[in-house]
């Protein structure tokens, strides 16, 4: 039985169709009309956050209020982020808000909005961490 799985999507953050008003959290296309709630789910930015505090405030301002998905994964690079996973998994530590997020997304586009050419590996390791996860952990019917 093969189940249909999500389709992730990687851009980068200069691409991103809509601009958000940062006080009120709504977000509006180029022509200044709201855009619902809806067409923003299933958005992410993935950011540098970091030690180096210039870099973490810049790539701050740059996300768009969209969350970091970045700072689901512990560690600082993609190497670290993937070591950190996988002895988790293998040690049954994983955070039960992050699987249900990974299955909140199983059947829904996802799209990762890189925000520096820096942070394009980690959105790529992301893609590939949920792409296993998937086809690791199916969906049981029953």
């Amino acid at each position: 039985m093969s189940e249909k799985m999500s389709k992730i999507h990687i851009n980068p953050m200069n691409l991103f169709p809509y601009d958000v008003n940062r006080q009120s959290g709504n977000y509006f296309d180029r022509n200044g009309k709201p855009v619902p709630d809806e067409l923003i789910r299933g958005h992410y930015a993935v950011a540098y956050e970091g030690r180096d505090v210039r870099l973490s405030s810049w790539a701050w301002k740059q996300r768009k209020e969209l969350t970091n998905l970045a700072t689901y994964f512990d560690g600082t690079s993609a190497e670290e982020k993937r070591q950190i996973i996988w002895h988790q998994f293998q040690t049954r530590t994983v955070n039960r808000y992050f699987l249900r997020f990974c299955e909140s997304f199983r059947h829904e586009p996802l799209f990762l909005w890189y925000v520096s050419k820096y942070d394009l590996h980690t959105a790529q390791f992301i893609k590939r961490f949920l792409e296993w996860y998937w086809k690791e952990y199916p969906v049981s019917e029953q």
